[in-house]
């Protein structure tokens, strides 16, 4: 990719100051833009110690963003706000940060994109390249910035990276010789104008891949290829031809005339979408040529991650699951297959424009919900009248009453379907609030 001299990065959040501080190591002049004002920015800037940039703080201004050939974004920026508009109508070009470091990439890199699931698939595939290569960089959306891959030099067996739907908005060349594609469902209608916008997004990760790559592709997703990569399928529901399959409790790999087997119950992980995860993760290693008993070794060994269908303790006979990472409605339906019944489900936060309702199919699991956050009122009004719903200002409170619904037997589920910033910063302090809570009972 030809870098002009001049540059600017709108966003600095993680992204944003890893791609600077490369920048700046290239020699070029950056500017930086955010909405907030430099002593909000105060941590990320001091992070830039010796950086040279001229900084565009608060409100936006149409000529700082037309002043630049080139704008990187990071992810979290609408590459719809009227400044980015202006800038494209003025010629200044429009990536993202992943699109800058993947020009840089000459490794292979294996890319994961999903609803739901992408940073447990990341992981693991993580899990099973390191095992059989060596040290492999794992990163990208996981909070590992693709550029800190490029900044260091060094070089990896594989360059494994979730890649989130905004990234891909801002992509002109990212080509990833393999390619996953998780699922897809309704999420981030705060952002997009409709669920085939945001489906549209996701499909990108595949726009650049030709023959001699691979695209991993969960059965029954009909997607636009514009391309010609060899497309294989997973599925945790039925057997398929030429992919991954899981059957009679075993997870089957048939690729290229050859077929392995390994027993579902030796992966602690749980729940029929982490069974998807893992067929779509076990595709991946074979496609690389990762040999079985290291494979049957990651299965084994990877324990999923926090906030993730994540049990905390047992109290008087009912026991507490974190599952903060649960930011949309589909995700919080997977978590709640993984229960029988009996489930007092603490749910809320900010809302994110889609429905509520598929829950109802699952208010024969579901005991009480305690909803939280701003979109407790919504919640409350599509789930009410088939569930017991309890609204409460603070996680104290939802906790408790949770607990106060709860007997011996039954399971109280942090499962969230919104995101967290109308009350937690992440929805990892969110997940990190509610475990303080439940341990202090």
């Amino acid at each position: 990719m030809e870098i002009p001299d001049r540059i600017l990065i709108v966003g600095l959040g993680t992204s944003g100051v890893a791609a600077a501080r490369f920048l700046s190591r290239l020699g070029k002049t950056i500017g930086l833009a955010d909405e907030k004002s430099e002593n909000e920015l105060g941590a990320a800037l001091a992070s830039l110690e010796g950086t040279a940039y001229t900084g565009h703080f608060g409100p936006h201004r149409e000529a700082d963003f037309t002043a630049y050939p080139l704008i990187v974004l990071s992810p979290g920026v609408d590459t719809e706000l009227s400044v980015i508009r202006e800038a494209r109508k003025a010629g200044v070009r429009v990536i993202g940060e992943m699109e800058l470091a993947s020009s840089f990439v000459k490794d292979p890199i294996i890319a994961i994109t999903g609803t739901n699931g992408k940073t447990t698939t990341t992981s693991f595939i993580g899990e099973i390249f390191t095992k059989a290569l060596g040290p492999c960089f794992v990163g990208g959306n996981i909070g590992n910035p693709l550029i800190n891959y490029v900044t260091e030099g060094t070089r990896s067996p594989a360059v494994i990276v979730e890649v989130s739907s905004f990234q891909l908005e801002t992509i002109e060349s990212f080509r990833p010789s393999t390619a996953l594609l998780l699922n897809i469902t309704e999420d981030h209608l705060d952002r997009y104008r409709s669920y085939e916008e945001y489906k549209a997004a996701k499909y990108r990760i595949f726009d650049n891949q030709a023959g001699g790559d691979n695209a991993i592709v969960k059965e029954g997703l009909d997607v636009p290829m514009k391309g010609s990569p060899r497309i294989v399928t997973f599925s945790a529901a039925e057997e398929v031809k030429e992919g991954a399959f899981a059957k009679d409790g075993m997870l089957h790999v048939r690729l290229g005339g050859r077929e392995s087997s390994f027993r579902r119950d030796i992966s602690p992980l749980v729940g029929v979408h982490n069974t998807e995860n893992i067929l779509a993760a076990l595709l991946a290693a074979r496609i690389h040529g990762i040999d079985d008993a290291t494979v049957e070794n990651a299965l084994r060994a990877f324990k999923g991650l926090p906030h993730r269908e994540e049990f905390v303790r047992t109290i008087r006979g009912v026991a507490f699951y974190n599952d903060s990472k649960a930011t949309n409605v589909d995700a919080t339906k997977r978590a709640l297959e993984g229960f029988d019944r009996n489930v007092i489900l603490i749910a809320g936060g900010r809302d994110k424009g889609g429905s509520y309702k598929a829950i109802r199919e699952m208010g024969g699991r579901i005991k009480a919900i305690i909803v939280i956050g701003e979109a407790k009122d919504r919640i409350a009004r599509e789930l009410f009248d088939i569930i017991p719903t309890y609204g409460e200002g603070d996680m104290t409170s939802a906790v408790y009453t949770a607990f106060s619904q709860a007997s011996a037997g039954d399971t109280v589920l942090l499962s969230p379907m919104c995101s967290s910033f109308d009350m937690f910063t992440s929805y990892k302090d969110r997940g990190n609030t509610f475990r303080r809570i439940v341990e202090s009972l």
